[in-house]
């Protein structure tokens, strides 16, 4: 049951968090705004890391560092690659192909030995599908960015196994070690391309809430990893596109779709279904 409630409200922070980075990268450049949710990040959950759980010791513990160190530079790659699907694709389409990240982290799962029984395996379709069609907001006009978004889709789930290969530390541990090294990631990048560092004034509760909620999401994804299995973990971490239909049906007055109602209901069904199995 911990596996499925953090992962979905890691989804649900996630969704919130997109929600406020949209805003704030219609007035200011993508990556800008990316460094700025990593330093929020990053300050929020390295202090009460190496507050809680001090430094790594002994040779696991510095191996799983390393591991979600490696994690946090795939974060940032998966990161690119769904905003460059963005650029030149419909964002119905790349939303609902990013989230088949679930999908990938099952595959991932049974190929590492991970057991999944019938009902399970059912619990896991659907939700699958269910995330697809709710992101899925009506015919794409074009399939441009489709390849991005497959890719972010797989590294993301990289990222997710990444992090269960990394437990001998603890999931604040993992969290603060993933956390800035991807915001050293993306001030390499900044500092290379010259790009301006600055946020206007009205942007910064904006930005800092994003962060705040990008942070939070991954602490939850690393709570349901942690607990696992990592098959649900997987696909629970994927509802974004779920929660994002919900956020912008209740806050923009967004009308869904039949089919996107229909993926509503199969992610409630398949939640269920995990819940009672769990």
């Amino acid at each position: 049951m911990v596996t499925i409630v953090s992962g979905l409200l890691s989804s649900l922070s996630y969704a919130s968090s997109d929600l406020l980075s949209q805003r704030a990268t219609r007035a200011v450049s993508t990556l800008r705004v990316i460094l700025w949710v990593l330093i929020v990040g990053s300050a929020l959950v390295l202090p009460p890391a190496l507050a809680v759980d001090g430094l790594p010791s002994g040779g696991a513990q510095w191996r799983s560092f390393a591991v979600a160190a490696v994690a946090g530079v795939f974060y940032v790659a998966a990161y690119f690659c769904l905003l460059a699907g963005l650029r030149v694709g419909d964002l119905s389409l790349i939303t609902a192909l990013t989230a088949l990240q679930g999908a990938f982290v099952v595959v991932f799962a049974v190929i590492g030995g991970e057991r999944v029984t019938a009902l399970i395996a059912l619990g896991l379709a659907l939700a699958v599908v269910g995330g697809a069609l709710a992101g899925l907001q009506g015919r794409a006009e074009t399939t441009a960015g489709a390849r991005w978004a497959l890719l972010s889709a797989f590294l993301f789930a990289v990222v997710i196994v990444l992090y269960d290969h990394a437990q001998s530390l603890t999931w604040l541990q993992v969290t603060a070690v993933s956390r800035v090294t991807s915001l050293l990631s993306v001030a390499l990048v900044v500092t290379v391309v010259g790009a301006g560092v600055r946020l206007p004034r009205r942007l910064g509760g904006t930005v800092v809430a994003a962060g705040a909620l990008e942070v939070l999401g991954l602490v939850l994804l690393n709570v349901s990893v942690a607990a696992g299995p990592l098959a649900v973990a997987g696909v629970m971490i994927s509802q974004f596109a779920t929660f994002g239909l919900v956020l912008g049906t209740v806050l923009l007055h967004e009308r869904p779709r039949p089919h996107q109602l229909l993926g509503v209901a199969c992610t409630i069904v398949a939640v269920s279904i995990l819940a009672a199995v769990a």
